[in-house]
């Protein structure tokens, strides 16, 4: 989702010299900046990277086999 996200806004750079933002988050009277699909890719990939850093996959320890 981090690759894929930059990619995107490199590309927008790219075809049209700008990233066009299309989302506006509005909270009563707060207004969360505007952005776009690959932002919000970019956003959640680098939050999963961070969650697999802090909290990795417990191993389970192999069985050993009894003959």
């Amino acid at each position: 989702m981090l690759i894929g996200g930059a990619a995107g806004n490199l590309t927008d750079r790219i075809l049209h010299g700008a990233v066009t933002d299309f989302f506006e988050v509005l909270f009563g009277s707060y207004r969360y900046p505007a952005f776009n699909v690959a932002d919000s890719a970019i956003t959640i990939g680098a939050i999963l990277i961070l969650l697999e850093i802090l909290f990795p996959p417990r191993v389970q320890p192999a069985l050993s086999a009894k003959s």
